[in-house]
């Protein structure tokens, strides 16, 4: 009988193999060359990975290099965001200067680019300018930020692309290209890193490296070149395999050459769909109006398969798993007509208001709507994940004690993360050591922003509750719970119950994974009833303590 963990992966790889096949429909196949330069790309990663490899030596191997080559998938936002923290790291901690060399900007257009950062032209006009949505057309909130980095760091940005509008042999030619400006950036800028952003098909060592390095070659001097590859399929089921895919985030392939994994294949093959379908991923958007119906279409069905997905996996049986209507941040209207249905009253629509400004997802049970703030992957299962419990456990209005009603949303945010990580395993939440070190650093400054005092406060009160959590397990008491834990302002009591329930629902994806929490339990815990008193509080530490090893408690303490 295959274990949980093997299950996991079986639906893993089919609701990749399943979105793949989606997106060949979409996009056809038989294209010789390109089928080529995927080839290629492929074959980088046959041979397997030599070794894990750490943040600490990549930005040691970028500090020491003349050009680096990022491959990027276009439509995944923390493709670009893993690039730009890098590069921030680098001139941060080693004090290199980096030279943005860009896929995303026809070299014909650099002067547009020069204009736009030096402000004399604004966002919208650059991209007029440029023609963005005829050239580019991936998203803006993504590609922008290249665009702030350089003005705050003051990094020279150059567009590398050609202009050749499907020419013949037009993949080739634009490597060709892109490898002449790449040459004459590294010696125009000697002492710097020209970092490359390019998409990675390109990156095969065959095609724009090798192009690179003839050029460097014949006007001589000694240039290292480093090769950063992204969220390669074949590296991520190499890692399932070994049991390192939530532990490893960088893989040595070979000299010089690295893979970063932020990112799981269902993800990064989802947000290419999305931009299909003029979303985008991690940052909604809002289609277009001729495509409102079919993005409408396309995340009700995604929904509805992650609710199929789970419900299979947990052998949970509903009675009427489409019964729900899905509303996103697009379309604001729905609070104000569950008011006029009579569902809910205005007092508690204005505490509704407030809750979705904090939040990702919501589940308004009266109404059966789903509420999706911004559109990735998880956030869409967890988003499934809430439709599931509200549908599982006792319905009541009845008002519970504050400290009920604290576990209960603990509770809730535990099993929808750990719901969430059936679809994209690769997620994680901000764990204690992160919570220290932003206690640390807001802790000692005299001036925040109010969203940095938020954080501040929740650090401290999520500090004090992992301090509660050790004597706990230690002593088997609740005594003495942190004052005023349980009755936190609105929004605190929002962040700082996702915040605990999501650390426990990683710890308890895990434990599921290892048979140490099993289905039977997590279905029990979904159909709890939140009235009865102290039910929450003790499937919390229940679950914590199924999942709590000794080096877990240390960490905690």
């Amino acid at each position: 009988m295959p274990t949980s963990r093997q299950e996991l992966i079986a639906i893993q790889k089919r609701l990749v193999e399943e979105l793949k096949e989606t997106i060949y429909q979409h996009v056809g196949r038989n294209d010789r060359v390109l089928d080529r330069y995927y080839r290629d790309y492929q074959q980088e990663f046959r041979q397997g990975f030599e070794r894990p490899a750490s943040r600490r030596e990549i930005l040691l191997q970028l500090s020491r290099a003349n050009v680096a080559f990022f491959g990027d998938y276009h439509t995944l936002r923390s493709s670009q965001t893993t690039v730009l923290e890098l590069l921030a790291d680098l001139r941060s901690q080693h004090h290199k200067q980096p030279v943005l060399a860009l896929e995303m900007l026809r070299a014909a257009d650099n002067h547009h680019a020069q204009r736009f950062l030096a402000g004399r032209v604004d966002a919208a006009e650059f991209r007029r300018l440029v023609h963005w949505t005829r050239s580019w057309n991936f998203p803006w909130q993504s590609w922008g930020r290249f665009f702030d980095f350089a003005r705050a760091a003051g990094a020279p940005l150059f567009g590398i692309n050609a202009s050749l509008d499907g020419k013949k042999g037009e993949l080739a030619r634009r490597d060709e290209f892109a490898a002449d400006l790449i040459a004459a950036l590294a010696q125009l800028y000697p002492d710097r890193l020209i970092a490359v952003v390019y998409g990675d098909l390109h990156m095969a060592h065959d095609h724009l490296p090798a192009q690179v390095a003839m050029r460097l070659a014949e006007a001589g001097g000694h240039q290292r070149t480093v090769t950063l590859y992204q969220n390669s399929e074949t590296v991520h089921w190499n890692l399932v395999e070994k049991g390192l895919e939530n532990v490893v985030d960088y893989v040595k392939l070979r000299r010089d050459v690295y893979c970063l994994m932020n990112a799981s294949p269902l993800v990064k093959f989802q947000s290419f769909l999305n931009w299909q379908h003029r979303a985008s991923e991690m940052v909604f958007e809002g289609p277009a109006a001729a495509d409102a119906d079919v993005m409408e279409e396309l995340l009700l069905e995604q929904i509805r398969g992650f609710i199929r997905t789970i419900c299979e996996f947990l052998d949970i049986k509903l009675e009427d798993p489409d019964n729900f209507e899905l509303y996103t941040a697009s379309d604001m209207d729905f609070l104000a007509d569950m008011v006029k249905r009579g569902l809910y009253s205005h007092q508690e629509i204005k505490a509704m208001k407030d809750y979705i400004a904090m939040a990702e997802s919501a589940y308004f049970a009266r109404a059966r709507v789903l509420y999706l703030g911004n559109f990735s992957v998880a956030n869409a299962a967890e988003c499934s994940a809430r439709f599931i419990l509200s549908e599982l456990r006792p319905v009541s209005r009845e008002a519970v004690e504050a400290r009920d009603e604290f576990y209960a949303r603990c509770m809730v945010e535990a099993l929808a993360f750990l719901c969430s990580k059936i679809i994209d395993n690769r997620r994680s939440p901000r764990d204690g050591a992160q919570w220290r070190a932003l206690v640390e650093q807001f802790g000692k400054r005299k001036r925040l922003g109010a969203v940095q005092k938020k954080d501040l406060r929740v650090g401290r009160a999520f500090l004090k509750h992992k301090r509660y959590e050790a004597r706990v397990l230690r002593s088997g008491e609740y005594g003495n719970p942190p004052p005023g834990l349980y009755g936190l302002p609105a929004n605190d009591h929002v962040a700082l119950t996702r915040a605990l329930g999501r650390t426990l629902g990683d710890m308890a994806f895990a434990s599921l994974s290892a048979e140490k929490i099993s289905r039977d339990l997590v279905r029990e815990a979904m159909k709890d009833d939140v009235r009865q008193p102290d039910q929450c509080r003790n499937r919390y530490f229940q679950f914590l303590r199924l999942c709590a090893d000794k080096a877990a408690n240390r960490e905690e303490e």
